[in-house]
């Protein structure tokens, strides 16, 4: 019966832990300050329940005691932005943007000879977004002498370890079309049955690096950029943060390059710099 009672005091590895006020405000500056994201009251379960677990594990008690690793620990801060990150992607999402570049965008370039075309995906989670340009490009440039370049970034290490890979299941291919699946990747064998790795040739096209787009230290980008893919990031930014990567992607990119925005995001009282010219797409003036 004592032990028994032990047991019942004792917390279950899944149970979530009690967050307080304090403590949700506390790590929500923490958050808006580090990388950003803006996280509502409407996501305050989301953050208990994603947090609890990791937290038991390594041995603590509260969130108290969690935040405060946190703001001394590098490794730990890392971790705590791939808990509360969310991903939701898939290959050709918004699929319109993707015909916009095949037939208005990149024809504009044809004119522009031996033309490298500069692509920057912002947010590219677990890599669909960047393959998706990727195979794109490849298909619009055909036999041109033209080339192109990617660099895909985010905040969340463990999804650009996924991008990174390349290997999707069936289910995450199922946008694919045939024609595409046969020729940017190869089916695997074996114990590899039912995977799906992107072929290296499109692969070693795309740089991936962590980039926190909020940070006050540059962006590793030399050459100016031709299209900015930064699609449902604005959404989880106050105003201010909005204003402050606009303002920044503005100087990433060349004179008429585009930044590609969600479907639920838009650009307003900057009329002197971007032109809307198609559903979700700025054009730099």
């Amino acid at each position: 019966m004592f032990l028994l009672k032990i047991m019942r005091r004792l917390p279950m590895e899944n149970e979530n832990l009690s967050l307080s006020n304090e403590e949700f405000q506390k790590l929500r500056s923490f958050v808006l300050r580090s990388i950003g994201v803006n996280l509502s009251d409407a996501k305050r379960a989301l953050v208990i329940s994603r947090l609890s677990k990791h937290i038991r594990k390594k041995g603590l008690h509260s969130f108290t005691q969690y935040i405060n690793i946190v703001e001394q620990n590098e490794q730990e801060k890392e971790k705590l932005f791939n808990l509360i990150t969310t991903n939701v992607t898939n290959f050709f999402r918004e699929v319109h943007h993707f015909h916009f570049l095949t037939n208005e965008f990149i024809p504009s370039l044809m004119t522009k000879q031996g033309k490298v075309v500069r692509v920057w995906s912002a947010a590219c989670s677990s890599g669909e977004e960047p393959y998706s340009i990727a195979m794109t490009l490849e298909s619009a440039l055909g036999k041109t002498n033209m080339d192109y370049k990617i660099l895909a970034s985010d905040v969340n290490t463990e999804m650009l370890q996924k991008a990174k890979a390349g290997i999707y299941r069936h289910e995450e291919v199922k946008g694919i079309s045939y024609d595409h699946l046969k020729t940017f990747f190869k089916l695997g064998q074996g114990e590899n049955k039912g995977l799906f790795k992107i072929k290296e040739n499109v692969q070693k096209k795309i740089v991936f690096q962590r980039i926190n787009l909020v940070g006050n230290e540059r962006y590793p980008i030399k050459n100016k950029l031709d299209i900015i893919f930064c699609r449902n990031v604005f959404i989880y930014f106050s105003k201010e943060t909005q204003k402050y990567l606009l303002d920044r992607f503005y100087e990433q990119l060349s004179p008429g390059g585009i930044l590609i925005l969600g479907h639920s995001e838009s650009i307003a009282n900057h009329p002197n710099k971007w032109r809307l010219i198609h559903k979700t797409i700025y054009k730099k003036i």
